[in-house]
């Protein structure tokens, strides 16, 4: 890896800065070993885009695969041959499958996995039904994604209050940072394992002892991870998780999950509901209502099918091939990717160390949503957030990929010089 003091040297003014490539001042990096997992290269069939693009934006949307295109056929056909009878004969297994999917992916039991619309309809659902009580403090991380302090935030009215733990370089946030904010009015501690603002990885395990030691429930937001980096939320001892098949899952829009440990089900409550969650479902009791026994009282309407579909497609693939292992490569990918970054003398965003950071590398750029559209225009598809550029290789992604966004960016740079 890269010499850990390069992040610790005194920034550049704007004047002192240039944006054509340079040579780094450091001596050069050793090598990271050899290439893991090359066999996944096999996979590069399965998604039609990379046989037209240069792709590495999971962390964004994850590719779409044939099977997840041949899954959406079957599930027009079933619609076509059987209407509303799939929903008995077929759509209640392939929800049922997705739970046990999502259980076995994260460590859980099936009935301690809810399927949501979003992420935001998953936090919506958990904030409607849990009662912190006199505890009504809720601590957040300020890398948080947004939608994640806008659940609490949006209840102080009703007496919530929230906190902020803050990064003192905007890249890493170490667990022990959270200790002065969790004290006997905090409830809750709801954060993310990766933040998607620079891919570093919380030890979510030491969040959750730090949590429980103080009366609080610890609720991680794991978009940024499921799939990618290993979890057991049992081992974690994790209370809630929200995650979904958008990005990492590769399953696309409109599917997420939330996981309950078991002995909380009972105290969820969710004002927000519906049908699905009743116990007598099917018995359209209109004058009575009582909450299912386990996490599905948190899902609150028809599930979106289609999207269904597509999610199991992606899991299939995921668990096919092993969390461990897309791990081991999308490391090495991403470690080589930082450690040539470093190279021509630019500023990470990210940890310097593979084993604090997802795949998702950030590289300070200035006008990075001018390069982004110029590397679109070229073929090539990353994400950008203010002021940085953001790829994120993925088990599929090759060295020659990177490869070529590293030398269009020089192009494109020494155009701007």
């Amino acid at each position: 890896m890269p010499d850990s003091t390069s992040q610790a040297t005194k920034p550049k003014t704007r004047s002192q800065r240039r944006e054509t490539p340079q040579k780094t001042a450091h001596a050069p990096t050793q090598p990271i070993g050899p290439e893991p997992h090359t066999d996944l290269l096999a996979w590069r069939d399965e998604f039609p885009i990379l046989q037209r693009k240069t792709y590495l934006n999971s962390c964004s949307l994850g590719p779409l695969s044939r099977r997840a295109m041949a899954a959406m056929e079957r599930f027009e056909e079933q619609w076509n041959e059987h209407g509303a009878q799939s929903w008995y004969g077929m759509w209640m297994g392939e929800l049922a499958a997705l739970r046990a999917k999502v259980a076995r992916l994260i460590g859980a039991q099936p009935h301690e996995i809810a399927i949501a619309p979003s992420v935001s309809g998953a936090l919506s659902e958990i904030a409607s039904g849990l009662d912190l009580g006199a505890r009504n403090k809720v601590v957040c991380a300020d890398m948080d994604f947004p939608t994640l302090a806008y659940q609490w935030l949006a209840r102080e009215r009703q007496g919530v209050e929230v906190a902020f733990v803050e990064s003192e370089d905007r890249i890493t946030l170490p667990a022990e940072r959270f200790r002065a904010q969790i004290d006997k009015r905090t409830g809750l501690v709801a954060t993310s394992r990766v933040f998607y603002l620079s891919g570093y990885i919380q030890d979510v395990a030491k969040l959750a002892k730090m949590a429980h030691t103080k009366g609080a429930l610890l609720l991680v937001d794991d978009y940024q991870a499921t799939g990618q980096i290993p979890l057991d939320v049992k081992a974690a001892n994790i209370d809630f998780l929200v995650t979904g098949t958008l990005k990492w899952l590769m399953g696309g829009q409109g599917v997420a999950f939330i996981y309950v440990r078991e002995g909380l089900i009972p105290k969820l409550r969710p004002t927000h509901t519906g049908w699905w969650a009743a116990r007598d479902q099917f018995q359209f009791n209109t004058r009575e209502f009582a909450y299912r026994d386990d996490a599905q009282r948190l899902e609150a309407g028809t599930p979106p099918m289609p999207s269904i579909t597509i999610a199991n497609a992606g899991l299939d693939i995921v668990l096919e091939i092993g969390v461990e292992r897309i791990r081991e490569r999308t490391r090495w990918l991403a470690d080589d990717l930082a450690r040539k970054a470093q190279a021509r003398g630019w500023k990470l965003r990210s940890p310097l160390d593979g084993a604090q950071r997802s795949s998702i590398v950030l590289v300070e750029m200035e006008r990075p949503d001018e390069l982004v559209h110029q590397l679109t225009q070229r073929g090539i598809i990353i994400d950008f957030r203010p002021g940085m550029i953001r790829i994120s290789p993925s088990f599929y992604n090759t060295v020659e990929e990177t490869d070529r966004i590293l030398s269009a960016l020089d192009e494109l740079l020494a155009q701007r010089a």
